[in-house]
């Protein structure tokens, strides 16, 4: 047997660290932490994995990188405490922690600065934070690893702290341990506060004030998060008598936040304000100035209920909410199977089966289970597959006719792609869809600041290892024969060899008994062992052979207890009719993202589920409520209000809409491409693809996504100089406005009409309100400069396109 001399000094210092480690060799020193408190016993998971993170020793610029710094490798985020306390106990000779020389301990000398290190000083010799590594070395390294598994990691105080402006407090971390024992661990945790405008926190937890608002406050604590909002209330004196504002349960939770934050709500808007704001925001489209009129002529006290139940049957509003499903469920015509020429109709088939289903208020968790648990026969033998699937490709390439297509039960082409998808590709999408949840960044490590673990990205992938689209697999013999016959029958019916390229072969997307090739099951990074698919927060589902485990996994989505599904559509839902989310992002439902007002969020999701996930019922519940329909104008005490909503919010529109509103207000129709649907709006067009450049460069200033990721922030939405640039100088817009048909052409053709009334009527409009009287007073100056009638109404015309009043909905 071959043995390998050791060299004796390495052997001395390995002998003499197992020796002292679980040994003190001192006299035990009791550490002053920044609370005031005593600590007498130093142990390595509560202590001192802690103080590595908080002093950003094992972040991934640092020692958590892959490869370490130095020769000297932690891991990321100090989730992996048994390496950690290898690397810092067993490596380099025992030199890291000195049990019979503390104060030489590498650990201490470089993080102080006392000997060189790339990382900078960390903290000072004299620094709480050296005396309990210090300690915790003289004592001997102790451990108690089981014991110190943590259960739970509250917050004092729970929910929220509120302060006034120049105020300062202290929060109190409290971990319950696996032994039962609980521990204050302030001085151990990292403290993150998410809008410092509203408040600082430093890094023993103390939070200072600063002016009135709402910011998320994030405790990091060993891999842990726990979240409160801190709330900096105005002061003064406010006499809002909050009854007046209330309309329904949501008015109720939103003031119930107002209050604690000292902050009247604004009042009601004015009707024809309403009628625009929810007309843009259900339908897309401008309210026409015979509908202004005829609405405030009304003087029913129902008149908003009416009015909203009217646009939440308009067939354009299925068209807004399919092109919303269209960017949560990632319908980008270039990923779509080939042919090429069947990828735009596809695409509209798409979006034309969930406008169909908002028409019909379908219940939303049947929608999701036709997307989720789809396949290509849905239940069908292979004969009226086959049969169906020739009448879809049929008018798909004759006319664009997808109602063939929507008459499917379910969404197959969510699944039917270009090229092959991993599974755990699947799973990023369907948890950020469905169930609000950022899952990429535990793809390679435990996210950082949330829950999930790499298993459980894994675990979760597993779910659609089963998930077949290819071209030679078919879920049975029988419809491989028949659909290698009915693919011959093409070829021979295609007589022009140049377009082979485009011939539409059958291809079925179906679970297959096994994993298909190239996408065997996940295994556990730790054991390399397949793991069994399990739901994020979630059961496991057994895998079984021919088992469709997205059934099992629907099954528990669309459960009431369900931690994420109703919470994460509500919310959507919310931030559109809002522009901001009760959780926002929208698809980052995570530890450290906390909702702005939780019993808001839970009032709505038991609502919804209530209601058997009835998406009208929900969307006329926040119509109606007083804070839908608060006034854009705000008063002293919400003046800095972005999220509680206090008041109305002036935002942006989704690009589509914006396209929409022009031709609106110009009096217009948008000319497409002739392979696209003839005399729509843009919001009902599927396709990523519209082959017209002018229209597909106003959409990308204007935020439309790409739909390349599973990423709410594809969409963006925030103001940009091309936007004002684009409405004040496009050609293509210049020459609308000149188009001899549009609504000043007319107007001006009618010469019962004087200068007042064209003006009212363009007014009405493009804003959709009457005019002032300041401006009939600034018309009747500028037609005195200007005295050709035309040109002067071509000037009024382009100025009241290019206002913030116009582009913004309030």
């Amino acid at each position: 047997m071959l043995v390998r001399t050791l060299p004796i000094r390495w052997m001395a210092c390995w002998c003499a660290t197992l020796f002292f480690a679980g040994q003190s060799t001192q006299t035990l020193i009791a550490t002053e932490l920044p609370n005031g408190t005593q600590l007498e016993k130093v142990d390595f998971e509560r202590h001192v994995m802690g103080l590595l993170s908080k002093t950003g020793c094992n972040n991934g610029s640092c020692h958590g990188s892959f490869q370490g710094k130095n020769g000297f490798r932690l891991s990321l985020f100090g989730l992996d405490a048994d390496r950690d306390y290898n690397a810092l106990t067993r490596e380099l000779h025992g030199r890291r922690a000195n049990v019979r020389q503390p104060d030489e301990s590498l650990l201490l000398q470089k993080a102080a600065g006392l000997t060189s290190h790339d990382g900078g000083i960390r903290f000072t010799r004299d620094s709480w934070q050296y005396g309990v590594i210090r300690e915790w070395i003289a004592q001997g390294m102790p451990r108690s690893k089981e014991g110190s598994e943590i259960r739970e990691l509250t917050i004092d105080p729970p929910l929220y702290m509120i302060l006034q402006p120049g105020q300062s407090s202290q929060v109190r971390v409290t971990a319950r341990f696996a032994d039962g024992s609980k521990e204050d661990v302030t001085p151990f945790c990292d403290f993150r506060m998410q809008d410092d405008a509203v408040a600082n926190v430093n890094v023993a937890g103390g939070i200072e004030a600063k002016q009135p608002g709402d910011s998320g406050f994030n405790v990091l604590y060993r891999g842990k998060v726990a979240s409160i909002r801190v709330l900096v209330a105005s002061s003064g004196k406010q006499n809002a008598d909050f009854a007046q504002f209330a309309h329904n349960a949501i008015d109720k939770e939103v003031n119930n936040k107002l209050r604690l934050l000292n902050v009247a709500p604004s009042g009601l808007t004015d009707d024809a304000d309403f009628l625009r704001r929810v007309t843009i925001d259900t339908i897309g489209a401008l309210p026409s100035p015979d509908e202004i009129r005829k609405f405030l002529a009304d003087r029913s006290p129902d008149k908003r209920a009416r009015k909203i139940e009217e646009l939440l049957k308009h067939p354009l509003h299925g068209a807004i909410w399919a092109t919303k499903f269209s960017d949560i469920t990632g319908n980008n015509t270039l990923t779509l199977e080939q042919p090429a020429p069947l990828q735009v109709p596809r695409s509209q088939q798409w979006h034309d089966w969930f406008r169909v289903r908002i028409e019909q208020n379908m219940p939303y968790d049947q929608i999701v289970k036709g997307v989720l648990t789809a396949t290509s026969l849905e239940g069908q033998s292979e004969k009226e597959w086959i049969a169906q699937t020739n009448k879809i490709d049929e008018d798909a390439l004759k006319s664009m006719d997808t109602s063939e297509y929507a008459k499917r039960k379910t969404l197959d082409l969510f699944w039917r792609t270009r090229q092959a998808v991993p599974s755990n590709i699947w799973g990023e999408k369907v948890a950020a869809a469905f169930l609000g949840v950022r899952l990429e960044c535990a793809q390679c490590h435990k996210h950082p600041t949330d829950q999930w673990t790499q298993a459980d990205y894994r675990s979760f992938a597993n779910i659609f290892s089963n998930v077949t689209f290819s071209t030679n697999q078919y879920s049975s013999s029988e419809l491989r024969q028949m659909v290698v016959a009915e693919n011959k029958k093409r070829t021979e019916a295609n007589k022009d060899p140049k377009n082979r390229n485009n011939l539409i072969t059958l291809r079925e997307m179906f679970v297959a008994a096994e994993p298909v090739r190239g996408n065997r099951l996940m295994t556990d990074p730790d054991t390399d062992k397949p793991l069994t698919p399990k739901a994020i927060a979630g059961p496991e589902f057994p895998a079984a052979k021919g088992v469709d485990l997205r059934v099992s996994l629907f099954d528990w989505m669309a459960s009431p207890e369900n931690p994420f599904f109703a919470r994460s559509f509500v919310n959507r839902v919310w931030a559109h009719y809002f522009g901001v989310g009760i959780v926002d992002p929208v698809d980052d439902f995570s530890q450290a993202n906390p909702p702005t007002n939780a019993a808001l969020l839970d009032l709505l999701a038991t609502e919804f589920v209530k209601s058997g996930y009835d998406i009208r019922k929900l969307e006329t519940l926040i119509l109606n409520s007083h804070t839908y329909q608060r006034t854009s104008k705000p008063n002293e005490s919400n003046k800095f209000d972005t999220r509680n909503y206090s008041h109305g919010y002036i935002r942006p529109m989704m690009a589509e809409v914006v396209v929409d509103i022009i031709n609106d207000a110009i009096g217009v129709t948008e000319t497409l491409p002739s392979n696209l649907p003839k005399d729509k709006r843009i919001t009902e067009i599927g396709t990523t693809q519209l082959g017209n450049q002018n229209i597909a460069y106003v959409l990308q200033i204007f935020g439309r996504p790409p739909r390349t990721t599973a990423c709410d922030c594809e969409r963006a939405m925030d103001p940009a100089l091309p936007q004002t640039l684009f409405r004040m100088t496009d050609t293509t817009l210049l020459r609308k406005m000149t188009v001899k048909s549009n609504r000043l052409w007319t107007l001006l053709n009618d010469k019962s009409m004087n200068d007042e009334q064209v003006f009212t009527e363009l007014v009405l409009g493009i804003l959709s309100r009457y005019p002032t009287a300041d401006e009939m007073q600034l018309l009747a100056k500028f037609r005195e400069r200007e005295p050709d009638r035309a040109a002067a109404f071509n000037d009024i015309f382009w100025a009241l396109l290019n206002t913030r009043e116009f582009i913004l909905n309030h």
